[in-house]
Protein backbone atom coordinates (compact mmCIF):
# COMPACT_ATOMS: atom_id res chain seq x y z
CA UNK A 1 0.00 0.00 0.00
CA UNK A 2 1.51 3.34 -0.93
CA UNK A 3 2.11 5.74 1.81
CA UNK A 4 1.38 9.18 -0.63
CA UNK A 5 -0.98 9.99 -3.47
CA UNK A 6 0.28 10.15 -6.59
CA UNK A 7 -1.65 12.67 -8.16
CA UNK A 8 -1.33 14.87 -5.22
CA UNK A 9 -0.75 18.56 -6.14
CA UNK A 10 -1.10 17.65 -9.74
CA UNK A 11 -2.10 20.23 -12.15
CA UNK A 12 -4.64 19.56 -14.87
CA UNK A 13 -4.48 21.80 -17.70
CA UNK A 14 -7.48 23.25 -18.73
CA UNK A 15 -8.36 23.49 -22.28
CA UNK A 16 -8.40 27.42 -23.64
CA UNK A 17 -10.95 29.05 -25.53
CA UNK A 18 -10.36 29.66 -29.64
CA UNK A 19 -11.50 33.22 -30.54
CA UNK A 20 -13.80 31.37 -32.71
CA UNK A 21 -15.50 30.15 -29.69
CA UNK A 22 -15.89 34.05 -27.91
CA UNK A 23 -16.96 35.69 -31.01
CA UNK A 24 -18.98 33.12 -32.87
CA UNK A 25 -23.10 34.27 -33.26
CA UNK A 26 -23.76 31.21 -31.51
CA UNK A 27 -23.19 33.09 -28.33
CA UNK A 28 -25.37 36.01 -28.84
CA UNK A 29 -28.05 32.88 -28.94
CA UNK A 30 -26.79 32.11 -25.61
CA UNK A 31 -29.26 34.97 -23.98
CA UNK A 32 -31.47 37.72 -24.49
CA UNK A 33 -30.33 41.53 -25.85
CA UNK A 34 -32.13 44.35 -23.25
CA UNK A 35 -34.83 44.78 -26.33
CA UNK A 36 -35.71 41.30 -26.82
CA UNK A 37 -35.88 41.08 -22.58
CA UNK A 38 -38.17 43.90 -23.02
CA UNK A 39 -39.97 41.95 -25.53
CA UNK A 40 -40.26 38.73 -22.99
CA UNK A 41 -40.99 40.63 -19.92
CA UNK A 42 -44.03 42.27 -21.93
CA UNK A 43 -45.53 39.00 -22.28
CA UNK A 44 -44.95 37.82 -18.95
CA UNK A 45 -46.30 40.71 -17.64
CA UNK A 46 -49.70 39.59 -19.06
CA UNK A 47 -49.13 35.79 -18.27
CA UNK A 48 -52.14 34.97 -15.66
CA UNK A 49 -50.06 33.22 -13.43
CA UNK A 50 -48.93 35.51 -10.65
CA UNK A 51 -46.23 33.17 -9.36
CA UNK A 52 -44.39 32.53 -12.74
CA UNK A 53 -44.75 35.94 -13.08
CA UNK A 54 -42.60 36.57 -10.08
CA UNK A 55 -40.37 33.81 -10.63
CA UNK A 56 -39.60 34.49 -14.41
CA UNK A 57 -38.49 38.29 -13.31
CA UNK A 58 -36.36 36.67 -10.08
CA UNK A 59 -34.61 34.41 -12.33
CA UNK A 60 -33.90 37.16 -14.97
CA UNK A 61 -33.02 39.72 -12.12
CA UNK A 62 -31.20 37.69 -9.86
CA UNK A 63 -29.32 35.17 -12.45
CA UNK A 64 -30.12 31.93 -10.28
CA UNK A 65 -30.72 28.86 -11.33
CA UNK A 66 -33.87 27.60 -11.88
CA UNK A 67 -33.77 24.93 -9.18
CA UNK A 68 -32.44 27.37 -7.18
CA UNK A 69 -35.57 29.63 -7.59
CA UNK A 70 -38.03 26.98 -7.33
CA UNK A 71 -36.40 25.89 -3.44
CA UNK A 72 -36.00 29.12 -2.32
CA UNK A 73 -38.50 29.48 1.18
CA UNK A 74 -39.80 32.48 3.12
CA UNK A 75 -36.72 32.58 5.26
CA UNK A 76 -34.31 32.70 2.54
CA UNK A 77 -35.62 36.37 1.38
CA UNK A 78 -35.41 39.38 3.00
CA UNK A 79 -36.62 42.06 1.81
CA UNK A 80 -36.19 44.53 4.14
CA UNK A 81 -32.47 43.77 3.41
CA UNK A 82 -32.80 43.10 -0.06
CA UNK A 83 -30.28 39.78 0.07
CA UNK A 84 -31.40 36.46 -1.22
CA UNK A 85 -29.87 33.26 1.10
CA UNK A 86 -28.91 30.90 -1.76
CA UNK A 87 -28.13 27.20 -0.48
CA UNK A 88 -30.57 24.70 -1.66
CA UNK A 89 -31.91 23.30 -5.05
CA UNK A 90 -34.67 21.13 -5.79
CA UNK A 91 -34.12 17.38 -7.07
CA UNK A 92 -36.92 15.92 -9.16
CA UNK A 93 -36.56 12.49 -10.54
CA UNK A 94 -39.82 12.64 -12.40
CA UNK A 95 -40.84 16.32 -12.81
CA UNK A 96 -43.93 15.40 -10.67
CA UNK A 97 -45.27 18.48 -8.96
CA UNK A 98 -44.93 18.24 -5.39
CA UNK A 99 -42.25 15.02 -5.69
CA UNK A 100 -39.09 16.33 -4.86
CA UNK A 101 -36.55 16.90 -2.41
CA UNK A 102 -34.68 19.67 -1.60
CA UNK A 103 -30.79 19.17 -1.97
CA UNK A 104 -27.70 21.32 -1.74
CA UNK A 105 -27.06 23.42 -4.32
CA UNK A 106 -24.91 22.07 -7.46
CA UNK A 107 -21.26 22.84 -5.78
CA UNK A 108 -19.91 24.57 -2.62
CA UNK A 109 -19.71 27.63 -4.31
CA UNK A 110 -23.35 27.63 -5.24
CA UNK A 111 -23.73 28.85 -1.43
CA UNK A 112 -23.96 32.06 -1.92
CA UNK A 113 -26.33 35.73 -0.98
CA UNK A 114 -26.94 38.04 -3.69
CA UNK A 115 -28.47 41.60 -3.62
CA UNK A 116 -31.97 41.84 -5.40
CA UNK A 117 -32.91 44.79 -7.36
CA UNK A 118 -36.11 46.86 -6.09
CA UNK A 119 -37.90 45.53 -9.13
CA UNK A 120 -37.49 41.94 -7.67
CA UNK A 121 -38.73 43.33 -4.14
CA UNK A 122 -41.92 44.38 -5.51
CA UNK A 123 -42.75 41.92 -7.30
CA UNK A 124 -41.79 39.07 -4.34
CA UNK A 125 -43.94 41.73 -1.78
CA UNK A 126 -47.08 41.78 -4.61
CA UNK A 127 -46.70 37.54 -4.92
CA UNK A 128 -46.90 37.56 -0.70
CA UNK A 129 -49.80 40.20 -0.91
CA UNK A 130 -51.88 38.20 -3.75
CA UNK A 131 -51.54 34.92 -1.70
CA UNK A 132 -52.53 36.51 1.24
CA UNK A 133 -55.70 38.12 -0.39
CA UNK A 134 -57.05 34.71 -1.44
CA UNK A 135 -55.33 32.65 1.47
CA UNK A 136 -53.35 30.35 -0.20
CA UNK A 137 -52.20 27.36 1.93
CA UNK A 138 -48.89 28.24 3.53
CA UNK A 139 -45.83 25.74 2.75
CA UNK A 140 -43.51 28.47 3.56
CA UNK A 141 -41.75 28.31 0.09
CA UNK A 142 -41.71 31.72 -2.14
CA UNK A 143 -43.43 29.79 -5.10
CA UNK A 144 -45.41 27.73 -3.62
CA UNK A 145 -49.52 27.77 -5.61
CA UNK A 146 -52.53 27.89 -4.28
CA UNK A 147 -51.42 24.67 -2.37
CA UNK A 148 -48.18 25.70 -1.02
CA UNK A 149 -46.64 23.75 -3.96
CA UNK A 150 -43.78 25.18 -6.17
CA UNK A 151 -43.61 23.75 -9.95
CA UNK A 152 -40.92 21.69 -11.16
CA UNK A 153 -38.05 22.41 -13.34
CA UNK A 154 -40.44 21.41 -16.77
CA UNK A 155 -43.28 23.33 -15.84
CA UNK A 156 -41.61 26.62 -15.58
CA UNK A 157 -39.14 25.73 -18.44
CA UNK A 158 -42.73 25.12 -20.85
CA UNK A 159 -43.57 28.51 -19.57
CA UNK A 160 -40.89 30.22 -20.88
CA UNK A 161 -40.90 28.31 -23.83
CA UNK A 162 -44.45 29.10 -24.54
CA UNK A 163 -44.12 32.96 -23.52
CA UNK A 164 -40.95 33.27 -26.12
CA UNK A 165 -42.85 31.30 -28.59
CA UNK A 166 -45.14 34.78 -28.43
CA UNK A 167 -42.04 37.02 -29.44
CA UNK A 168 -40.38 37.59 -32.80
CA UNK A 169 -37.35 36.41 -31.15
CA UNK A 170 -35.39 33.96 -33.14
CA UNK A 171 -33.58 32.17 -30.11
CA UNK A 172 -34.22 28.63 -28.34
CA UNK A 173 -36.34 29.55 -25.22
CA UNK A 174 -35.55 27.76 -21.75
CA UNK A 175 -35.22 28.53 -18.76
CA UNK A 176 -31.73 29.08 -18.48
CA UNK A 177 -31.71 31.67 -21.25
CA UNK A 178 -32.94 34.00 -18.38
CA UNK A 179 -30.06 33.47 -16.26
CA UNK A 180 -27.48 34.12 -19.06
CA UNK A 181 -29.32 37.27 -19.90
CA UNK A 182 -28.45 38.07 -16.80
CA UNK A 183 -24.60 37.72 -16.87
CA UNK A 184 -24.87 39.36 -20.13
CA UNK A 185 -27.06 42.26 -18.62
CA UNK A 186 -23.76 42.54 -15.83
CA UNK A 187 -21.09 42.63 -18.36
CA UNK A 188 -23.33 45.25 -20.25
CA UNK A 189 -22.97 47.01 -17.19
CA UNK A 190 -19.05 46.93 -16.70
CA UNK A 191 -19.88 44.66 -13.78
CA UNK A 192 -16.41 42.48 -13.05
CA UNK A 193 -16.19 38.87 -14.35
CA UNK A 194 -15.02 37.70 -10.90
CA UNK A 195 -17.96 39.41 -9.44
CA UNK A 196 -20.50 37.73 -12.14
CA UNK A 197 -19.12 34.76 -11.67
CA UNK A 198 -19.98 34.64 -7.76
CA UNK A 199 -22.67 36.21 -8.04
CA UNK A 200 -24.36 33.15 -9.98
CA UNK A 201 -22.66 31.04 -8.57
CA UNK A 202 -20.01 29.68 -10.58
CA UNK A 203 -16.42 28.90 -9.72
CA UNK A 204 -15.24 28.85 -13.42
CA UNK A 205 -17.65 28.28 -16.47
CA UNK A 206 -16.77 28.58 -20.10
CA UNK A 207 -20.41 29.23 -20.78
CA UNK A 208 -20.51 32.78 -18.36
CA UNK A 209 -17.15 33.58 -19.63
CA UNK A 210 -17.78 33.51 -23.50
CA UNK A 211 -21.05 35.51 -22.60
CA UNK A 212 -19.13 38.04 -21.04
CA UNK A 213 -15.93 38.30 -23.60
CA UNK A 214 -19.07 38.77 -26.46
CA UNK A 215 -20.68 41.36 -24.33
CA UNK A 216 -17.64 43.10 -23.85
CA UNK A 217 -16.15 42.32 -27.06
CA UNK A 218 -19.03 44.31 -28.42
CA UNK A 219 -19.12 47.30 -26.03
CA UNK A 220 -14.97 47.99 -27.21
CA UNK A 221 -16.00 48.05 -30.30
CA UNK A 222 -18.62 50.66 -30.15
CA UNK A 223 -16.09 52.37 -28.02
CA UNK A 224 -13.31 52.30 -30.70
CA UNK A 225 -15.81 53.31 -33.11
CA UNK A 226 -16.64 56.73 -31.03
CA UNK A 227 -13.39 56.77 -30.15
CA UNK A 228 -12.23 56.89 -34.02
CA UNK A 229 -15.22 59.44 -34.63
CA UNK A 230 -13.91 61.68 -32.45
CA UNK A 231 -10.37 61.91 -33.24
CA UNK A 232 -11.32 62.66 -37.03
CA UNK A 233 -13.29 64.89 -35.71
CA UNK A 234 -10.20 66.71 -33.46
CA UNK A 235 -7.77 66.02 -36.47
CA UNK A 236 -10.50 68.06 -38.94
CA UNK A 237 -10.47 70.66 -36.69
CA UNK A 238 -6.93 71.23 -36.00
CA UNK A 239 -6.64 71.25 -40.16
CA UNK A 240 -9.08 74.31 -40.16
CA UNK A 241 -7.03 75.71 -37.34
CA UNK A 242 -4.02 75.83 -39.48
CA UNK A 243 -6.37 77.30 -42.38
Amino acid sequence: MIETNPVEAIFVPKKKMTLEEVTTAETAKLYLESDELKELLSYVDKHRNIMYRTLIYTIAFTGMRPGEAIALKLEDVDLEKKIIHINKTVYAKKSIRGDFELTPPKTFGSIRSVDIDDIVVEKLKQLYQWREDREWLKSGFVFGDKEGIPPTVKMLNQTVRRLGALTDINKQFRTYILRHTHISLLAEAGVDLNFIMNRVGHKNSSTTTKIYLHVTSGMRATANEKMHLRFVELFENKKKHHK
